[in-house]
């Protein structure tokens, strides 16, 4: 009997070491090529489910839940310091809102998943905060091996997200503690362009402006024969001064916005959610591969300094979903944080 118990004890413990998590582990680093001017980096885990996912594992196909070594914050934060060795002078808080993973279908040897990947990233001076990154999107995956596939590129995708936030300037608004919880719906609540019910006219060259509404003096748009804005002048002292249209976010006449986007201006209108362009996306953006990332070199090198892993299959789901929509018109709104396009609904 005795032999028995232990039997049963060695199958179960065998079956519970099986099962054990599946671990994410750092791949490649998160220096700043440009200069490292933030000290450390602080996580807040905002996430409502906490379980990133299980998919299976090995010959068996095995369920496993797929976590980080330690909290998240731990996890990020020590990344972070090792790939950093040279302290600069801020603190750099990352507000981690959604990381979870899905499978999808299986078509011959491949399988389709997703990671669904939300964060905001501010730059920390004493109480205040500035806001510098957002990125709120699904990564699609389709490979062989799926879940290996999965777990390697969730830190690859929290790497490229921290590699594109230190390129970005901090806002100029400062904000407590307090608006962290919900910055989006604080920037609605405290920005000019959304508080008020008419806008005010003039030329406005970046995101930032069109918020808090301050278009650039003097500035007024000049149209072609076809009623096409082409560019912007201002005239001062016989002296003409230009912003071509490239370089213009967009513009307001006699009350109405239009958003500048690759094939023209469109009408930029506003309801209870935020403002929009009717349009689709083949439209208003450039054609592109649907890649978003591909294979990035050796562990010393690549476009990403040292994300030594292949992401060739990896997609933003919104470029899979609309590939055959190209006719179809849908509101896209502007994202009230960057000011790009926010494609999750469609």
């Amino acid at each position: 009997m005795k032999k028995i118990f232990q039997i049963i004890f060695i199958f179960l413990s065998a079956i519970s070491f099986a099962q054990g998590p599946e671990v994410i582990k750092e791949r490649g680093n998160l220096s700043n090529p440009k200069g490292n001017i933030y000290k450390s980096l602080e996580v807040i885990d905002q996430r409502e489910d906490q379980k990133i996912g299980e998919m299976p594992f090995g010959e068996q196909k095995e369920m496993k839940e797929i976590v980080f070594p330690l909290s998240v914050n731990k996890f990020l934060s020590q990344w972070y310091t090792d790939s950093n060795h040279k302290g600069g002078k801020h603190e750099m808080v990352l507000i981690l809102k959604k990381l979870k993973t899905s499978m999808g279908e299986t078509v011959g040897k491949e399988t389709e998943a997703d990671i669904d990947f939300s964060a905001q990233t501010f730059l920390k001076q004493g109480e205040n905060y500035r806001f510098l990154y957002k990125k709120d999107t699904v990564f699609s995956f389709k490979d062989k091996n799926i879940s290996d596939a999965v777990v390697k590129n969730i830190p690859v995708i929290m790497a490229m997200f921290m590699k594109k936030t230190y390129t970005m300037k901090p806002c100029e608004n400062e904000v407590t503690a307090e608006a962290l919880s919900d910055y989006e719906t604080y920037v609605k609540n405290n920005s000019e362009a959304y508080k008020n019910t008419q806008l005010r006219d003039g030329i406005y060259i970046n995101h930032t402006s069109f918020l808090n509404q301050t278009p650039e003096p003097g500035y007024v748009p000049e149209k072609n024969e076809k009623g096409q804005v082409i560019k912007a002048i201002k005239e001062e002292n016989g002296k003409k001064d230009k912003i071509s249209a490239n370089e213009i976010f967009a513009y307001v006449e006699n009350g109405k916005a239009y958003k500048k986007t690759y094939s023209g201006f469109l009408e930029l209108n506003k309801n209870e959610n935020g403002f929009y362009i009717v349009s689709n996306r083949g439209f208003i953006l450039p054609a592109r591969n649907s890649s978003v990332f591909v294979s990035v070199g050796g562990a010393q090198g690549g476009m990403y300094g040292g994300i030594a892993v292949g992401l060739v299959g990896i997609f933003e789901r919104s470029l899979r979903q609309n590939k055959n929509k190209k006719d179809e018109m849908t509101e896209i709104y502007i994202d009230p944080l960057t000011g790009e396009y926010d494609f999750s609904d469609n």
